[in-house]
Parts: structure tokens; sequence; C-alpha cells
């Protein structure tokens, strides 16, 4: 570990070192590193650029590591190995420092805190990397696809030689290596999707998410958070509630933030809400509602009006939640733990409307939650297919007759979503699909073009009534 937090390649290095180590979050690193040390705006952009984009192409950084290395990846010093990764990445894929520079800085920091003849070492490899890139290339150019890493849709570095997998003929472990997939996720995927589709997806995985903020009308209309950001140095665009930036940044620095103006929220997950078609005065459950996003949405479509029980597994996670009501100024939001669902069934009777955001594989969202692709293995699917099961067994006793019930998930696996559905509508013979979709990362939302979203599902289910 190095001992000095107190620049942006000190802090990447030491986030993707606690990250392999012992699994803390990366963003959970730079948020303690950052309240603790004082570092300008820009420093802290970089330190968070160069987390998680080395993160985002760990599996790309390694295989190129691993062929320049005279040592097996598992033998190189840890602390040197995501040196070598930080540094690989700034030449790969950032244009803001030149190679030679950032080749020299990571140097620099491996003669200082890592073991002797480090410097050395990382020198040989970024170097030998530095001499075979040729440059920048476009979608417009001859394409040799063994030589090209692609940085986006439209832009990509070539090297002087082939050394990627042949696409014609190990098609899975290419895509794998090219985009920095796990192989396992890759080859679920190659089955479902054609290349374009495939491709597409995994160029959003690997995009920077962008932040999109949802306007509280209750406190705040689109064009006055928009024009409020501007004011402030903060460029963006208005996508019918949501606010979309150009650049990242802080939300509790944003303009409006302390007045309860908006929630941070993506675009796609934005679209879940006005599914569920609640009114003003309905009771409504939220089954899984930290950190509060999509049942505080649900208060405002409400007008805030009627009750909402937002129900979650642990205290701090409901103190969350009424955090951000709080804020938000919404008063209709009670919380409550999972064991006291049946006593407020019991005084109050059915809901009206019940919302399950089952927990889920994320596989929808790896723009935004980088370390899933790292953390997620296949047997992971099996025990969250169980768990959204039965959440939703438990939502359909809780809702009334003619009631709705709203399943969405992050994830893009029809079994969790599609194949889920149906598996509940089997068991469940009162209900009956009234709509479902499934968003993949990237696409557009509704009329809103060139947007980068994340991926998710939504079914809307509802109940028989005595009188259909």
């Amino acid at each position: 570990m190095i001992s000095d937090w107190n620049n942006a390649r000190n802090i990447a290095v030491n986030s993707l070192l606690l990250f392999e180590q012992t699994g803390q979050g990366i963003q959970e690193t730079l948020d303690r590193c950052f309240a603790e040390q004082k570092l300008e705006i820009r420093e802290r952009a970089l330190a968070t650029e160069l987390a998680y984009g080395s993160c985002r192409h760990w599996i790309t950084l390694d295989f190129l590591i691993n062929k320049h290395s005279t040592r097996r990846l598992q033998k190189i010093d840890k602390l040197i190995l995501q040196i070598i990764r930080v540094g690989l990445y700034q030449m790969l894929y950032l244009d803001r420092t030149p190679d030679f520079a950032a080749v020299h800085k990571a140097v620099e920091q491996a003669k200082a805190y890592g073991p002797k003849g480090g410097g050395s070492f990382v020198n040989a490899i970024l170097r030998q990397i530095q001499r075979e890139i040729k440059g920048s290339i476009t979608v417009d150019s001859e394409i040799r696809a063994r030589a090209t890493l692609w940085r986006d849709a439209t832009c990509g570095l070539e090297f002087e030689r082939e050394f990627l997998p042949d696409p014609n003929k190990q098609k899975t472990k290419y895509y794998s290596i090219s985009y920095s997939h796990p192989l396992w996720l890759i080859e679920r995927w190659i089955k479902r999707y054609n290349d374009a589709t495939l491709r597409s997806i995994l160029l959003a995985d690997n995009a920077r998410s962008r932040l999109s903020l949802r306007v509280n009308r209750l406190r705040c209309k689109p064009d006055k958070l928009a024009q409020s950001l501007r004011e402030a140095g903060y460029e963006n665009e208005i996508c019918g509630d949501a606010i979309v930036l150009q650049q990242s940044a802080p939300p509790q620095q944003l303009p409006g933030y302390e007045n309860g103006w908006f929630f941070v929220q993506d675009v796609a997950a934005m679209s879940v809400g006005p599914k569920t078609s609640v009114k003003p005065g309905e009771r409504v459950l939220d089954l899984c509602a930290a950190p509060g996003g999509k049942c505080t949405h649900l208060a405002e479509l409400m007008g805030n009006q009627g009750e909402i029980v937002a129900c979650d597994v642990s205290q701090s996670k409901l103190d969350l939640i009424e955090a951000n009501g709080r804020r938000l100024g919404i008063s209709i939001v009670r919380t409550c733990l999972p064991d006291e669902l049946e006593t407020i069934y019991a005084q109050s009777g059915p809901f009206d409307t019940v919302l399950v955001d089952a927990p889920c594989s994320n596989t929808g969202v790896l723009a935004r939650r980088v370390e899933v692709r790292h953390r997620l293995k296949p047997t992971d699917l099996q025990t969250l297919k169980a768990l959204q099961l039965k959440l939703l067994h438990q939502g359909a006793k809780l809702l009334r007759q003619g009631g709705r019930m709203i399943y969405s998930t992050c994830s893009i696996e029809p079994g969790e979503n599609e194949d889920l559905a149906q598996t509940f509508l089997r068991e469940h013979d009162a209900f009956e699909m009234l709509d479902q979709q499934l968003h993949l990362p990237g696409q557009a939302v509704k009329e809103i073009p060139l947007i980068h979203t994340d991926g998710g599902y939504v079914a809307v289910l509802r109940k028989y009534s005595k009188h259909d």
C-alpha cells in the first residue's frame, strides 16, 4: 500500500489494491480519501478516472501485461501490478497525458513505493507496449480486428502487430479480451445476441457513465435546475424529467442538492415509475426500497398524497431512505423492516400497487457498477433467481385484487427477467402480464437519443379482481 494518498495516481493504485485484496469497493475508498485529503477538483476527477478506468479494462490490461512480462501475473508484486495497470490504462485509453509522461510517472511511482527493481520492471513492460502502438484509428479506416482496441464505437487504438485472439476462430475469447468482460458472461451473450448488438452492449458497459439527475417536480422544474447548473459551470441537457450533465461532479456540490431539487438516477431507471400508473391517495409498497430512488419518484408522481411503505433489510438502509425523503420534501413515505410487513398488512389491508425492484446480477449496469464484472459468478444467478421469485410471491400476497405489481431489475439476463416473470405467472393464475420491457445498455430511451443509459427490465403484472 502506498502511504501517501496525496495525488491521483497513488489514490488510484491504492483503490485497485484494496479492491483486489479485500473486495472493498472503489467508490468507498475514493470517498474516504476525498474526505480526508484536501485535493483539487481536477485531481479528484483524475483519481476517479484512473481507478474506475483501470478496473473497467482490467482483463484487457492484464492480457497485455502478461504478453510482455517475463513473470506470470501471479508472481508480480501486487503494488507493482496496480502501478502498471494504471499506467497502461492511461496510455491506451486517455489522451490528455502523452505516453512518455504516463510511463515516466509510473516508473517514478514504482521506484518510490515499490520493491527494489520495481521501477525497471515497470519501465520495461510499458516501453515495450508503447513501441507497439501505431496510433488512433476510426471506423472509416481499414480495420485489422486482431490489432485494434476500441475506445468507443467510432475510435480505436491500432497496434503494429496482431495480438488479439482471432474473432473468426475464438470469438468468445476475442470479445472477452478486447472488451474486458469475463469469459463466462460473453459465452452467455454470444448465444443470445448478434455481433452488432453484442458489441453495442460491450461498448456501453465500457463507457464512462454520465451523471443524470431526476428533477423533483415537487420543488423544481427542469428548466430552472438546468439553468442553475449552467450558471455554476455545469453544462447539461434536458431529457424529459432528467438533467444529464456533460461532466462528472459530486452531487452534494451541485446547486439545488440541499434544496431537494433532484435525485441522482439513471434515465432508464426513471422509466420504471411511470409504468406503475400510481395516483394520488393510493397505498403503495416498495419491497426493496433503498436508497429510495424509485419510492421517492413514486411519491413525486403521487403529488406527495397517499402512503408509500418503503421496506428493506437493515435499519441503515431505512435511515438512508428517510434522509433522502426529507431532503426531497416528501412526507408520505414510511419505512419498515421485512418482519413488520405482516403487522402493517393486518392493520391497513392490501396495497394498491407493489413495486419489487429486486436485487439482481446488475448485468445491465456494468458501466456504473464497474466492479461487478469481476465479482459476479455464474452461481450467483441461481441464488438471485430464488430470492427474486420469493419477493414476487410475497408481493402477490400483499396486493389487493385489481392492483398492479411492478417487477424491475438492473439485469439483462432472461432468467432474472422474462423467464422469471413467466415462472411466477405459471404459479399464480390470479395474475396477468400487462406489459414488459427489456432495455439493453446504451439504447436510447423513448425519444432521448445519444444518451448512454443503463440496461434493465420492467414488467407490469395485474392481479385479477373478483369482477373480472
